[in-house]
């Protein structure tokens, strides 16, 4: 699933493994001026039963909580018991995602594909917001960013 070369595509750590309650809107702003996208990667692993909620903030700075809005769903893969079966289910385009920690425990994977043209105009920083989460559940983000091309290249 990864985009490419990991040398001429960018990966970005969104956040470091840290209780899941305290993910909440502090993942690092990627931004996507030279890429045509990018992959957040969610790992979480259930220790306490307290839902944790994934959504996507658009920015035009590295600043702001806005959620991307309806009319610009991305794709979502979700492996529910990652350590057993890590195979990724493409799940309906949405805004976002629940972890449901009452159906799903171990360990679960998220993946959101955020394509830069969906973004508002003037907009090119994404961010991985968050709310819920359990104090003993761990969550931590990887940014995968896709078709990079760098200012001096014209033929990307």
């Amino acid at each position: 699933m990864f985009p490419g070369n990991p040398e001429i595509n960018g990966i970005q750590m969104g956040h470091e493994p840290v209780a899941a309650d305290a993910l909440i809107d502090t993942a690092a702003w990627c931004d996507l001026a030279k890429a045509k996208g990018v992959y957040i990667v969610v790992s979480h692993y259930r220790g306490g039963d307290t839902d944790l909620v994934l959504t996507v903030h658009e920015g035009t700075a590295e600043s702001g909580t806005t959620a991307i809005t309806t009319g610009a769903e991305f794709p979502i893969w979700v492996a529910t018991s990652a350590l057993v079966d890590p195979t990724l289910v493409r799940q309906t385009d949405g805004l976002g995602y629940t972890i449901d920690t009452g159906v799903y425990t171990g360990s679960q994977i998220i993946v959101f594909y955020i394509d830069a043209s969906i973004l508002s105009a003037g907009y090119r920083y994404v961010q991985l917001g968050a709310s819920g989460g359990h104090a003993s559940s761990i969550a931590s983000v990887a940014y995968l960013l896709s078709g990079m091309r760098y200012q001096g290249d014209q033929n990307l």
